[in-house]
């Protein structure tokens, strides 16, 4: 499902040649695909094959803003509507997700705020919250952000440097970590990347029980296999798999784009923690990115620093820089956002009792 328009609109006091264009038919998609790969921003979430896999996916609807001076794009905007409990009617289990966009070219701000103030008027009524998850420093331009309504707050990620030796990489790893890598090779544990196309039932139930665990909404098995069929050169789609006794104990959804690794989707096992293969997987990615030519492996995010989170401390100890990149929020609707919060907290309450 999507919300393409035929809209196209002239802004003349942006420059003379301007368009905001809100129909992704009306991109020709090497020209979006460039602009990404050549922004210095660009990543995965702003691709063409990533609009592709939420107009394809059930639950996920994409929202695409593009700005185009002169006859070239100069900003892209792809944001994704999330359904986040089925069964809900409209918006109120809508939110959008932006994640590392607006990509503009050469920081421009009146294009920047010419498409969030566009971006603004389509949501309105389609989702009660936005989301800004930033990918990159913002802090340029934070201003056009508060000026269109958004509120700032501090997010961390996690970024390691695999241009750094193995022997770097692995002193820098904690001397607890090191021992749990080195224990799961001892208890046989080993890591296979799976066929690009292969099954994804076994990894997929890991997740499933993880999400079940810790209460939280998650995609259908098919968003992945949509995630298999448009990611299958670049962006690629990888799944790493920790296998033990012909068993998969542990496994990794990484998107590979440019010269990163994006760790999306993570778990293990519960009754085999001993085996130490989430720490051994994350070790064993580190490695294929080395020698495949990657630079960067994104932990993907490690919560607010005002608040303590545990996950945020296991991933700092395999060596990476924390970096403190912010994200922004939007509530578009706050009387309803208040009504859906409660009842996502009751739907909590009554799915995993």
């Amino acid at each position: 499902m999507t919300f393409n328009t035929t809209e196209q609109e002239s802004l003349g006091k942006v420059a003379e040649d301007f368009e905001i264009i809100t129909d992704s038919s009306m991109i020709d998609r090497k020209s979006w695909s460039d602009f990404v790969r050549n922004n210095l921003h660009g990543n995965v979430f702003q691709t063409p094959q990533m609009y592709d896999v939420f107009e394809q996916a059930e639950g996920f609807t994409p929202i695409l803003i593009a700005a185009r001076k002169n006859g070239k794009i100069s900003g892209v905007l792809l944001a994704v509507i999330q359904k986040e409990i089925k069964g809900v009617p409209g918006i109120l289990a809508n939110r959008a997700i932006i994640r590392g966009a607006p990509l503009i070219d050469n920081e421009d701000e009146e294009v920047l705020n010419q498409i969030l103030t566009k971006f603004n008027e389509k949501i309105q009524t389609k989702a009660l919250i936005t989301q800004i998850r930033n990918w990159a420093d913002t802090s340029n331009y934070k201003s056009v952000f508060l000026q269109c309504g958004y509120r700032y707050q501090d997010h961390l990620n996690i970024l390691l440097d695999l241009e750094q030796s193995e022997e770097v990489i692995w002193k820098n790893i904690n001397r607890e970590k090191r021992k749990s890598i080195n224990k799961a090779y001892r208890e046989g544990v080993r890591v296979e990347l799976e066929s690009p196309h292969g099954d994804l039932t076994a990894t997929y139930s890991i997740l499933q029980q993880l999400y079940k665990r810790i209460q939280l909404p998650y995609p259908d098995i098919d968003f992945f296999r949509k995630w298999q069929r448009n990611f299958d050169v670049e962006p690629r789609f990888l799944v790493f798999a920790a296998k033990w006794d012909k068993e998969t104990i542990a496994f990794r959804y990484v998107l590979a784009y440019k010269n990163v690794l994006y760790i999306s989707y993570a778990g293990a096992l519960s009754k085999y923690y001993p085996k130490c293969a989430n720490d051994l997987i994350n070790w064993e990615v580190m490695l294929w990115g080395k020698e495949n030519g990657y630079t960067v492996y994104d932990f993907a995010g490690a919560g607010s620093p005002h608040v303590p989170y545990g996950v945020r401390v296991n991933k700092m100890k395999f060596g990476g820089q924390t970096c403190n990149i912010g994200r922004y929020e939007k509530i578009n609707r706050p009387i309803l956002f208040f009504i859906a919060k409660f009842g996502f907290y009751l739907w909590k309450k009554i799915s995993f009792k």
